[in-house]
């Protein structure tokens, strides 16, 4: 039951995709990359579901989408940093990323276990990244950030990696040795439910070039 019912809260990624799907012609190109991370959770969330069930393991599913997921958001956060003098910067955080993943599941052969380490370090540096960005637009807006879309976003991306942190801490102590680790690896999915609730409001407050009130922010410095 346990396995159906984190099955079913984590396929709440569809309401952000269904938020995607009818405002796509006013969303701005910008943010397609989250749009295409969105599909492939979706897909990722599908195969692990499938693995769990024939194989009891979803390992080389998460560690897979770990990797997609950790270079499209890194790519995401460059193109909403607008800044040249930045690209430098993503690209050695995403050689990094790519050596450490490559490091932990090819050089050590365990793509078919768990392992926190590559998932703790892109979390941190995610976390990072997005707490930068929030701070730059609240120095540089005077706007309500409450309805910008990379606002939101961002402080999902903050809230979920943290909460990542703790998760992988957590399992790596074992569920069977502390009732806390237990609490927090069981309220992951309902983490995630609630995240997807936040990416659907910034879908939602997404705009194009002329109709998005942030535009401004990506295209004027």
């Amino acid at each position: 039951m346990g396995v159906v019912v984190n099955f079913i809260l984590s396929e709440a990624i569809i309401i952000p995709i269904i938020v995607a799907l009818i405002r796509i012609k006013k969303i701005d190109k910008i943010y397609y990359p989250l749009l295409i991370l969105l599909l492939i959770g979706i897909l990722s969330e599908l195969a692990s579901f499938i693995c769990i069930n024939a194989f009891k393991t979803n390992a080389p599913v998460i560690k897979i989408y770990s990797l997609v997921e950790c270079c499209i958001i890194l790519y995401q956060l460059y193109l909403w940093k607008n800044a040249v003098r930045s690209r430098p910067m993503f690209i050695v955080l995403g050689l990094v990323c790519v050596i450490f993943w490559v490091i932990e599941t090819i050089v050590f052969k365990n793509i078919n276990t768990f392992s926190p380490y590559f998932r703790v370090f892109y979390a941190f540096v995610i976390v990072l990244l997005c707490i930068n960005q929030i701070n730059a637009m609240m120095f540089y807006q005077n706007a309500v950030l409450l309805k910008n879309p990379v606002f939101i976003i961002c402080l999902a991306f903050i809230i979920l990696f943290l909460y990542q942190i703790i998760y992988e801490a957590s399992y790596f102590i074992g569920s069977d040795k502390s009732e806390v680790a237990n609490k927090i690896i069981m309220g992951f999915s309902y983490l995630n439910f609630f995240i997807y609730l936040m990416c659907a409001a910034g879908i939602y407050f997404m705009g194009g070039s002329k109709n998005d009130p942030y535009s401004h922010y990506f295209n004027g410095r």
